[in-house]
């Protein structure tokens, strides 16, 4: 059974982005979406290249505009684009096109709403808790009967498994479901949005080692 990765999304501060990276996360999140309490401003983000390359970039947007992706995307840091929003087959294939992977988020809260996962031309597929305004990071736990769902009907995909992990609950989850990746923000902070705190983040990533 290969590693599961992992992924410190909505990370907002250039040290700990860089001590993050050396702690061995996988994958960093940065959060583009303007409505987001993890937000940071493209025009902020030129200390991303100063993150080691050990871990991978992710840009997170939420409904997009194509500009604004091929924008990011000219930065040169991003590693991939995750797609946070409503966006459609049609548009995810338009920002593949931009030349990096697409990861699409889905906020599911029953069996029905994993349905349009199939219309979507991705591999890469990010399950969350579903709520009706916020899109992601909310410490919501995801039904984990959905995610087992999910692989049954879908095996080619690569499941990023969201929603309300925490360093006392990711290991089950990684042992139970074995997730491509597990995502992170609220469940490693210490209150404030896109402030990490870096205890929480060590320990979610020796769980997470310990549970393989």
């Amino acid at each position: 059974m290969p590693s599961t990765l992992i992924k410190i999304c909505g990370v907002t501060q250039p040290d700990q982005a860089r001590k993050i990276a050396n702690m061995g996360a996988d994958f960093i999140g940065i959060n583009f979406w303007p409505k987001s309490k993890r937000y940071l401003p493209l025009a902020a983000a030129s200390w991303l290249a100063d993150v080691p390359r050990t871990s991978r970039l992710v840009g997170v947007f939420v409904n997009p505009d194509l500009s604004y992706l091929r924008e990011a995307a000219d930065l040169n840091v991003l590693s991939a684009i995750q797609l946070h929003g409503d966006e459609t087959p049609e548009f995810c294939a338009e920002a593949q096109m931009l030349g990096l992977p697409v990861i699409k988020a889905f906020q599911v809260q029953d069996e029905a709403m994993l349905a349009p996962i199939a219309l979507h031309p991705l591999k890469d597929i990010l399950l969350d808790a579903y709520h009706p305004q916020e899109r992601g990071g909310l410490g919501h736990t995801f039904p984990w009967e959905l995610a087992t769902l999910f692989q049954h009907r879908h095996p080619h995909h690569r499941l990023y498994l969201a929603g309300g992990l925490t360093p006392e609950n990711v290991a089950t989850a990684v042992s139970r479901l074995h997730p491509y990746a597990v995502d992170v923000a609220s469940g490693v902070e210490c209150g404030t949005p896109g402030l990490k705190d870096l205890a929480r983040v060590q320990a979610f990533i020796e769980a997470v080692r310990k549970a393989e």
